[in-house]
């Protein structure tokens, strides 16, 4: 949810620039890739020859030559047979696809967040499992590797990150390598085959005749006037008051109302389209800053101005939402807009940590049991990769505090990239009883869809639930243009944002039109077959409004056998 930037090649030359929110501020496609988010020095130095695999009864080194031809060629000699007493023939296969397999983001330096908190524990933690020859931390040698494997003719690759590292002997913790290569296995090929498998379903529903739709055009802008104005609001928990943008459109009948919640590292200007493409249906739309976690409040963060966002921000946001609708009722009270406010039914969308915010408005609660779970194992130096559990593990000291956020004003929530498995949990999503949307992306490895949107969505209880799935859709993908600030490579932004909006456009109107008008005829297209029609290449959708714990194993299933 960093605001992240990049200087995109499209737009004919122009140098459009993209403002993007992250959870943790920058990773690398996959698995090991997440370091190079940290890469400082393209110092040269003599590459390791040897990996001394560290285990209970001993240690077995392997030549990192014998490595490399057990991964290119499936050979194990000698050396490498020794490996399979400590790690089973399934796990020598996937380790050896893993060894090979590229990672399709470029690596990429952060110079602002090297000596940051997040960025030193994640480098650190990796570290103390993969030393060098003389046991320190591989703190340093693994920038050093991962730098230098980066520009390898086949791309970054885990096995050009051991063939790179410096200095004779590279030593691994082999609990650490298993769980690394069990995990890596997980987000390569386990995520993508839940990820097939709702396609497939979706796709029954797209041949199904009886569901074709007529056509209908909901990217459009609408026929209603509107205008913009700024307020300000005041949260009680903040001794500032917060800026909110407010849509206001022309008309003399009562409004509905929507409220967005900007990710981390982004702002009111984020979803400004999609915020008057919702005006120009007639909607209300509130746009409100949370300034800790706002583009301005990380800046202060990374020149040093400001601490980073801690467990309050999980609070003050969805009391943010809160104190816009306390203030939208006192002034529609006065009289001072237009038309009347339908304050009693609001819809709220967000996105990354705006989706947990959404949610949590939503009626989502915090799962205390499970947070201290889970964050005790991110303590006690396990490795994790998916990056979202960073922040997630933020909320430790206020889990147990008894919090309650639901707004009851807020009957239908839009959760976009939202993160949810640790903070919330099941027990925490299954207190969600109103029409609820979860958007994922396919290729989102900041916030993963399958960990952080397709489990969730499985423990939803309200019987008004969707998902809706992005193919090729990252962390990014809707996320609109802004001020440059840290550069970003195109791969991990993904295909160009602006062909996704669309997407956001239509499916959030048909949304918001089914369940806070009340309009039914808009129902029918809240389905696949209508959500492939709306297809711009390079990205597809499809959606599924039914996914069980006992589907996913079904996926799962297939991918063990």
């Amino acid at each position: 949810m960093l605001k992240l930037i990049k200087n995109l090649p499209y737009g004919q030359g122009k140098k459009n620039k993209i403002r993007i929110a992250s959870i943790s501020g920058q990773l690398i496609k996959i698995g090991l890739g997440i370091l190079s988010s940290f890469i400082a020095t393209t110092t040269s130095a003599i590459a390791a020859e040897q990996i001394a695999v560290r285990y209970s009864i001993g240690t077995v080194f392997i030549s990192v030559e014998d490595l490399a031809i057990f991964a290119q060629e499936g050979n194990t000699s000698s050396v490498l047979s020794i490996s399979e007493k400590v790690l089973t023939a399934e796990d020598l296969e996937k380790l050896r696809q893993l060894l090979i397999t590229p990672m399709t983001a470029s690596p990429w330096s952060i110079q602002q967040f090297n000596n940051t908190p997040m960025g030193t524990t994640i480098l650190t933690r990796f570290g103390n499992f993969i030393q060098t020859d003389n046991g320190e931390n591989g703190f340093n040698a693994l920038k050093i590797a991962i730098n230098q494997a980066s520009q390898l003719p086949g791309g970054l690759t885990l096995l050009g990150i051991l063939e790179k590292f410096p200095g004779q002997t590279l030593e691994i913790d082999l609990n650490f390598a298993t769980q690394v290569i069990q995990d890596l296995s997980q987000i390569i090929y386990q995520d993508q085959s839940i990820i097939n498998w709702i396609n497939q379903q979706a796709q029954a529903e797209i041949n199904n005749p009886a569901r074709q739709n007529p056509p209908i055009n909901l990217r459009n802008p609408g026929t209603t006037p509107w205008k913009k104005e700024s307020f300000t609001f005041q949260n009680p928990r903040r001794n500032v008051p917060s800026p909110v943008d407010i849509y206001i459109p022309q008309i003399s009948t009562p409004a509905p109302v929507i409220v967005i919640s900007h990710g981390l590292g982004s702002d009111r200007t984020t979803f400004k389209y999609l915020a008057e493409h919702l005006a120009s249906h007639g909607y209300f739309v509130a746009v409100p800053e949370h300034l800790e976690t706002s583009a301005d409040g990380l800046a202060n963060f990374l020149q040093g101005n400001a601490q980073p966002p801690d467990a309050e921000v999980f609070i003050s946001r969805p009391l943010d939402i809160t104190a816009v609708l306390n203030l939208l009722e006192e002034k529609a009270k006065n009289s001072a807009f237009p038309s009347p406010l339908l304050l009693d039914n609001v819809g709220v969308l967000g996105q990354s940590y705006g989706g947990y915010t959404a949610l949590a408005v939503g009626g989502a609660t915090f799962n205390s049991t499970r947070i201290n779970q889970e964050c005790e194992k991110f303590a006690n130096q396990q490795i994790t990769l998916n990056i979202s559990i960073l922040l997630q593990c933020q909320a430790t000291s206020i889990a147990n505090k008894g919090y309650n956020l639901q707004d009851k004003r807020v009957k239908v929530v839009i959760a976009i990239n939202p993160i949810t498995s640790v903070v919330f949990g099941q027990e925490g999503m299954s207190k969600i009883q109103i029409p609820t949307l979860i958007i994922g992306g396919s290729d989102d490895y900041i916030a993963p869809a399958v960990s952080e949107q397709i489990y969730p969505f499985s423990w939803l209880t309200t019987p008004y639930k969707y998902l809706m799935l992005l193919e090729k859709g990252t962390h990014f993908s809707f996320l609109q243009s802004g001020e440059a600030v840290i550069p970003v490579p195109a791969q991990i932004i993904g295909p160009n944002p602006e062909l996704a909006f669309p997407f956001l456009k239509a499916i959030s109107l048909v949304f918001f039109n089914s369940y806070i008008r009340g309009q039914t005829e808009y129902l029918p297209y809240l389905n696949a077959g209508y959500i492939q029609r709306l297809e711009t290449s390079p990205f597809s959708l499809t959606i599924v409004n039914k996914l069980t714990q006992e589907n996913i194993q079904e996926a799962l299933s297939k991918v063990r056998k």
